[in-house]
């Protein structure tokens, strides 16, 4: 019997079905190409599997489908108690849902800086249904969900991703963290590990300083108020904040008229019963409380400088390190997101400088035909780092380079900043590179509203600002508005204000004066005075 079962395994695949398609005693014949099997196919014309191209016949006819010219549109309903329910369909068994609030860093100025980096920390952990941290997660597995808080300066955003089967469940779980968290000590502790783990990574591990500088900038732009808060806690704090300081930063701003309860990807009618079910919290009585707030928190341009003179060689380490750098940030004042046209030339103007790393390329917004990497990084190989960032709020914006390289080439570096500043006020951008960033411009706007996650936040964002969201190609129209005269008047609006410069480093006292480089600056806006740099 073994012999027999060797005998039949040695048969090649070709021979096995012969024999198995084999019927009569006739002589055995070659094998046929079976035609629908493309030109290569040995298999015998027994086996005559469908083309790729062809549908089985046993099955139904495939539907396609095809472009519809009707567009999803963003629903927006507000609740007798003031929050705005927002939703858009989207195609799928899962949605996200969440909820974006008005309070962030931006409104800690009575209280100790910090407070929201904590309860960053402590979302969705035990409430007075979850007992636990266990049980949350728990709830999340049964419905296939995932859970996120992340904080800006001037928003606060709880949410989740879920099937759309389980969606009463994850917003009741909002509403539980939102609204009735306990913030147990050993909750407490557990965020000031988290806290203090995440400042150090920063600090002491992390080679890329930008989340630093960008706190700094901000620091120096505004005057360590307002939009000038930090965002990541001090470490003096991380001790002082108590859980009597959370509960009432909380029950002044996570009130649902600062509130904006936002989903993707579920119905409208659902949500807005949901929201009514699950946050019909009392409306605040106190409009003079939050008009008094609202001018509190408004943010001033002051403008300034902030230095930290710092060693970064520990940063990288290894048989072959990167080199320690230097970095400095040059910050102007920009339009807020309310001013449309003028922050749309000014996302054009910053996506026409562009930038990146000597050791990135490629990838809309950092492509090598942006100013900062023909420019900078081609024709200084001491720069390292060379990016435009553009950040916008409700009332201000900030736009600002980052420079970073060797220690030894810092004088150069601002000098070579300065120079990029006066060809911006000094002529219009031309036909071909104005359109390169336009159009790098409007695929990232496409490209990241392919993710769901990116969709909630752009609705609950935009009708937490103005009540209502503009589709992308509102937005695609207004850059594809843009001209060479805009870009051109925006720039001299901008870098006509107070400088903020930001440093990290070593060698910072190498460096020019703030004043003498605010002054050379203001020169560039001149023709008589422009291109004389520092004298």
């Amino acid at each position: 019997m073994l012999k027999a079962v060797r005998i039949f395994s040695r048969q090649s695949p070709v021979n096995l079905l012969r024999r198995l398609s084999h019927t009569d005693n006739s002589s055995i014949d070659k094998p046929t190409r079976a035609a629908s099997l493309g030109r290569d196919s040995t298999f015998p014309a027994a086996y005559n599997f469908p083309a790729l191209s062809k549908s089985p016949l046993w099955l139904p006819e495939v539907k396609f489908a095809v472009p519809d010219s009707k567009r999803y549109k963003t629903n927006v309903t507000t609740l007798d108690n003031g929050l705005r329910v927002a939703s858009e369909k989207l195609f799928g068994d899962f949605c996200t849902v969440g909820v974006i609030i008005s309070a962030g860093p931006r409104f800690e100025g009575k209280y100790l800086s910090g407070v929201s980096h904590f309860l960053e920390k402590l979302a969705f952990m035990s409430t007075d249904k979850y007992q636990s941290r266990d049980q949350v997660i728990e709830t999340l597995h049964d419905v296939n969900a995932i859970c996120d808080c992340q904080t800006s300066r001037d928003i606060t955003i709880y949410a989740l991703s879920c099937r759309t089967t389980g969606v009463e469940r994850v917003i009741e779980l909002l509403s539980e963290t939102i609204f009735r968290p306990k913030f147990l000590p050993e909750e407490i502790e557990s965020a000031q590990a988290a806290v203090f783990n995440e400042i150090d990574d920063l600090k002491n591990r992390r080679y890329d300083p930008t989340p630093i500088l960008t706190d700094m900038i901000h620091a120096a732009a505004y005057g360590n108020k307002t939009l000038g808060l930090p965002k990541y806690i001090p470490l003096d704090n991380i001790s002082r904040i108590d859980t009597s300081m959370l509960k009432s930063f909380m029950k002044e701003f996570y009130r649902p008229e600062r509130m904006v309860l936002a989903g993707v990807g579920i119905d409208h009618q659902q949500l807005v019963d949901l929201g009514n079910k699950y946050f019909s919290v009392p409306k605040s009585d106190a409009m003079n409380i939050d008009e008094k707030a609202a001018e509190q928190n408004k943010a001033v341009w002051t403008g300034g400088a902030i230095m930290e003179e710092r060693d970064l060689s520990h940063l990288s380490f290894g048989a072959d390190p990167l080199p320690e750098n230097v970095h400095v940030a040059l910050g102007f004042e920009a339009p807020c997101h309310k001013e449309e046209h003028d922050f749309v030339s000014t996302c054009v103007l910053s996506q026409m400088l562009g930038g990146g790393g000597s050791f990135s390329a490629g990838g809309p917004g950092k492509g090598l035909y942006s100013r900062f990497y023909l420019n900078v990084l081609n024709r200084n190989e001491q720069i390292k780092t060379a990016v435009s960032y553009n950040q916008a709020y409700s009332d201000s914006g900030c736009l600002y380079f980052h420079f970073g390289g060797d220690p030894s080439y810092l004088r150069n570096m601002i000098d070579v900043a300065i120079r990029e500043i006066g060809f911006l006020v000094s002529e219009r951008p031309g036909s071909v590179e104005l359109e390169r960033a336009k159009k790098q411009l409007q695929s990232m706007l496409f490209m990241n509203l392919e993710q769901r996650p990116v969709v909630f936040e752009d609705i609950a964002r935009q009708v937490l600002s103005v009540g209502k969201r503009q589709q992308a190609d509102y937005y695609y129209n207004r850059i594809e508005r843009v001209q060479a005269d805009d870009v051109y008047e925006i720039a001299r609006r901008i870098f006509s204000k107070p400088l903020a410069l930001a440093g990290l480093g070593k060698s910072l006292d190498a460096m020019r004066s703030y004043t003498q480089i605010s002054d050379t600056i203001q020169r560039q806006l001149s023709a008589k005075t422009r291109w004389r740099i520092f004298g």
